[in-house]
């Protein structure tokens, strides 16, 4: 008979997660990013690990965290707007905070097949403060406070041949993301403070731990470790995520057409292989992952790197609008997408406690490896180097990152390449098992030329490169006090 077991677990990335590493001889750990561990921080002290399942039993968990934030933005004219909305005045400071739950199983069969589900369950802040609708605490709340799905997958493996997973979940290049130097803090450009910012402000974080990929629906297959190396691949036929049916138009309504909606909606379809349209052109389709990782010690030192490969296509376009290989030059043209092909590369050592490292991502993309890039236009190219100090309940850290990109594809005038820098710093002390306390101190500079970040528009030659005295090229610092707790 199955015993039914109702416990805690530490994260994901222990062995409900990734039951491939149960028995491997680990190296000492590397700083790791917080989507693939995103259950709970893991820096400092964590929480007690629940045992893994005897064969022939199940372990139900319910994890969950909330944080809290003091902080300060300084995002100067780009969160006024506009000269049409000059007049608003923004305060620097604010509170924030934010709950997440993760619920899920972990089970063992008697024949020792590992297998499981997990579920990310967020709260939507995508509300306004102000007035009408939203012009009162109750009438923002349901619109701050609604509940959605971030990842739902499940898992099946065994020590011996790896682990197969199955559903919206982290591709291999956002799991074994390594030299990436997200654990000092709430996780520096890819934590909680940039979302403070005004959107136009915020510096786009260039690795491949972001949302728009880790989201969808794909098969992933993690190996076990042997001699120290292990491999995992992923294929993602399209950019659909969670969900139960690939949003497709209704019956008799071409793709590109208009659904029976007031608001006149455009049509989609996950499934799409060409369109008529231009915009829909640029996404991603049948996208694989490929990387290999190694993790060894030698002596008081821990040594872990990562060579890993992205590539894919993109939804075709059959529209009339004639091709250009250079959409600076061609009003009207439709811009040529390319597939994604980009190579990513990490590594840290550690010892005592310090750890150094970076992270290099390099090709046909644009910005983040979610975006793919029209031909004629340079492909991105993403450093960072980071470091990190642990001792006792406390880690300490500070990164830096350039990235370079095509950025804004409308630029008319002004060269291509927009440059991007992110400078981030902190520490957390664990107060108890469960309780983290951090700052965080952020600072970013955005550059295109021809570009203006104030009204997110390109300039003309008439307006000259910046638009206005700071359009072109941006600068912006944040602090923040934070308070995490996870179960």
């Amino acid at each position: 008979m199955r015993k039914l077991l109702l416990a805690t677990v530490a994260g994901l990335g222990s062995w409900g997660a990734i039951a491939t590493d149960a028995s491997a001889q680990n190296a000492v750990e590397t700083p790791m990013q917080t989507s693939a561990r995103y259950m709970n921080y893991s820096g400092g002290a964590g929480l007690p690990t629940a045992a893994p399942p005897a064969p022939g039993t199940v372990v139900v968990r319910l994890n969950g965290r909330v944080r809290f934030y003091a902080y300060e933005a300084n995002d100067g004219d780009v969160s006024r707007g506009t000269a049409t909305t000059l007049a608003n005045k923004q305060d620097k400071y604010g509170f924030a905070e934010y709950g997440r739950l993760y619920p899920g199983f972990d089970g063992v069969a008697a024949n020792g097949l590992k297998y499981g589900a997990s579920l990310e369950i967020r709260q939507d802040t995508n509300a306004p403060a102000g007035g009408g609708v939203n012009g009162s605490i109750s009438g923002q709340d349901p619109k701050r406070a609604n509940l959605y799905f971030r990842r739902v997958w499940g898992y099946l493996g065994a020590d011996q041949v790896g682990t197969v997973r199955l559903g919206s979940t982290d591709q291999p290049t956002s799991l074994y993301l390594t030299g990436n130097f997200e654990n000092f803090n709430d996780g520096g450009w890819n934590g909680d403070l940039p979302g403070f910012f005004a959107g136009n402000a915020q510096v786009l974080w260039p690795f491949s731990d972001v949302g728009s990929y880790y989201t969808t629906n794909k098969i992933v297959y993690l190996s076990p470790q042997i001699f120290g190396f292990d491999l995992g691949a992923s294929y993602e036929p399209s950019t659909a995520n969670v969900s139960g049916a690939d949003n497709c138009n209704a019956p008799g309504l071409p793709f590109g057409g208009t659904f029976n909606s007031p608001a006149g909606q455009i049509g989609y379809c996950d499934r799409a292989s060409s369109t008529g349209s231009i915009a829909e052109s640029a996404r991603r389709r049948n996208t694989f992952d490929v990387l290999v990782r190694y993790r060894g010690t030698f002596g008081p030192v821990g040594v872990a790197a990562t060579a890993a490969y992205i590539g894919g296509g993109h939804v075709g376009y059959n529209g009339s609008t004639p091709f250009t290989n250079n959409p600076l030059a061609a009003t009207g043209a439709a811009p040529n997408y390319q597939g994604l092909s980009i190579g990513d590369f990490g590594a840290a050592v550690t010892i005592a406690g310090l750890s150094v490292g970076g992270h290099y991502t390099t090709g046909r993309y644009n910005g983040n490896v979610a975006n793919t890039l029209p031909s004629g236009l340079q492909g991105s190219n993403a450093w960072l180097a980071g470091a990190s100090y642990t001792f006792g309940p406390v880690i300490v850290g500070a990164s830096y990152f350039v990235s370079q990109s095509a950025g804004d594809l409308g630029n008319a005038f002004f060269g291509r390449q927009r440059r991007e820098v992110g400078v981030a710093a902190g520490g957390t002390y664990a107060l108890a098992p469960g309780i983290s306390i951090f700052l965080s101190y952020l600072y970013g500079e955005r550059k295109q030329n021809g570009y203006d970040f104030v009204s997110g528009a390109g300039v003309s030659a008439a307006t000259g490169a910046g638009g206005t005295a700071t359009g072109n090229k941006i600068n912006v610092s944040g602090v923040s006090l934070g308070t995490a707790f996870s179960w």
